[in-house]
């Protein structure tokens, strides 16, 4: 009767370590599993400035300034442009980067909101990468987005691989 008993305990340590084997390998293949993707770039400071009526005319103009932190492939990112709260509208400048002028094509949203002229672009917006101390310029369309001085919008830049805001500004116009 004491030999019957002994196994009991025994069998018992072979299930548990059974167990936790099977355990470890499955979260081991849960783990593994799934994609490991690059983070986002990180940009440590951004600026920007929304200006209005240069030298009398009728632009708009938004700049947008990486001041500090990683390079960003402009091919990897999109703009959001959110001026809801002014004239009702919003757009995203999508297919970036943009050779000369905007089209139908880079835009989503109101496609009128933004200026499709060839003096519409500037900086890193027609080029490979943004990077720190460089500038991107495109302009608001002043007959579908009037803006008055204190108007306020908002400006993202949505990097499209991790779906991540690396820069956010709000921008008052001048």
């Amino acid at each position: 009767m004491k030999d019957e008993k002994a196994i009991s305990p025994v069998v018992g340590i072979m299930l548990m370590i059974a167990i936790t084997i099977v355990l470890g390998v499955t979260l081991i293949f849960f783990a593994t599993a799934f994609e490991m993707q690059e983070p986002a770039p990180f940009v440590a400071h951004s600026s920007g400035e929304l200006v209005r009526d240069v030298d009398g005319s009728v632009d708009q103009k938004v700049y947008l300034y990486h001041e500090g932190g990683e390079s960003i492939t402009v091919s990897d990112m999109e703009v959001v442009v959110d001026a809801t709260e002014v004239c009702g509208k919003h757009a995203r400048i999508v297919g970036l980067p943009v050779q000369n002028s905007l089209d139908s094509s880079n835009i989503e949203g109101e496609t009128g909101m933004l200026d499709k002229g060839v003096s519409g672009l500037a900086g890193a917006i027609k080029e490979a990468e943004f990077s720190a101390g460089e500038m991107m310029m495109f302009r608001i369309n002043n007959g579908k987005c009037p803006l008055e001085k204190g108007d306020q919008i908002t400006v993202k830049i949505i990097h499209t691989p991790t779906n991540t805001v690396i820069i956010e500004e709000t921008l008052t116009a001048s």
